[in-house]
């Protein structure tokens, strides 16, 4: 009798690619053309975004007459560039699921581990959120510079070496390190959590084990997010102009808001 598959392995398989081969090579291209300093990490709620996408990418796809006669700034959507937007969001859907089993399947830390790791991205985090909300509000380059230390995977013990380093390194220059220390939710002694603990998150990274391509597969899976995103935000601008005097129209094109929960009574 054949042995029952694990639940692990079957995650260990990659999906099917939900587009050709030939659309595949183009979304690829177009995401790896995209300027470094743009590309943004998975939203929050992934599942949720992507379900929300699909449904703006249907209504464009029914309003598509009417949304290539908007004259945006960087240029009219075409009739190809929205119909392409459901086989993107699958694309990308396909591109997500792949990378977390890969994930799921190669990181193997234990629960001593595993807690280590959330620790740290949950300081982390919190030193994130400071600088986006205060330091770097109005500062492009330093916007930039934040979205560029948050791109790597949080269960990716690797990812979060790199993402530490560069963190400390911001947190330690004379530019920030006592504006950090004067905050008063604790930032700075979560950069000296990081800093404490980093010798040991060097030491959980080199007995992981990432398999080759990895990196790079999640590096064009950040880009593919990143394409998706543009493509529409430009077709949410259009729909808004144009249906700014009908409510429930106009509706349809509201920006993702994240899942609610129900609270047991």
């Amino acid at each position: 009798m054949a042995k029952p598959t694990t639940s692990k392995a079957r995650r260990s398989n990659p999906s099917p690619s939900p587009v050709s081969s030939a659309v595949a090579a183009k979304f690829d291209a177009a995401a790896k053309a995209l300027p470094e300093e743009i590309v943004r990490t998975t939203p929050a709620y992934p599942r949720s975004w992507l379900n929300w996408a699909a449904r703006i990418a249907a209504t464009a796809a029914r309003d598509a007459s009417a949304l290539v006669t908007v004259p945006l700034d960087d240029g009219s959507l075409s009739s190809e560039e929205i119909l392409e937007l459901s086989p993107l969001v699958e694309y990308v859907r396909a591109a997500k699921n792949n990378l977390d089993a890969e994930r799921a399947v190669s990181t193997g830390v234990d629960a001593s581990e595993s807690a280590l790791l959330s620790s740290v991205r949950a300081d982390q985090m919190k030193i994130i959120r400071a600088f986006r909300t205060l330091r770097f509000r109005r500062n492009k380059v330093g916007l930039s510079l934040i979205r560029s230390l948050v791109r790597g995977a949080p269960n990716d013990p690797q990812d979060a070496v790199q993402d530490n380093t560069g963190l400390l390194s911001l947190c330690n220059s004379s530019d920030h390190e006592k504006w950090l220390h004067s905050l008063p939710n604790g930032e700075g002694a979560a950069a000296q959590r990081l800093w404490d603990r980093h010798n040991d998150l060097v030491a959980l990274a080199a007995k992981s084990t990432i398999p080759a391509g990895a990196h790079d597969a999640r590096e064009l899976t950040h880009r593919l997010w990143t394409l998706l995103r543009l493509r529409l935000d430009r077709v949410l601008i259009a729909g808004r102009y144009l249906f700014a005097g009908t409510r429930a129209r106009r509706a349809e094109y509201r920006g993702f808001r994240r899942p609610t929960t129900t609270k047991k009574k």
